[in-house]
């Protein structure tokens, strides 16, 4: 059980790698057609959201 709590985990933050990686993507996609301020408060919103999605979830594996 513990192993399959280790390879979400894993596999949890490999999806996150991948979602940055297509993040970055979009960000040089968006840098070109709209103004740059936009694009940077839409990645600090994106990592914010992930950041707090992270913490609920230690919150929640604790109890």
């Amino acid at each position: 059980m513990r192993f399959l709590e280790e390879f979400g985990t894993l596999m949890l933050i490999l999806g996150f790698a991948i979602a940055m990686g297509f993040l970055i993507i979009l960000a040089r996609i968006l840098a070109t057609y709209t103004n740059f301020l936009i694009t940077i408060i839409g990645i600090f919103a994106y990592v914010s959201m992930l950041g707090i999605i992270l913490w609920i979830l230690d919150k929640r594996s604790r109890i």
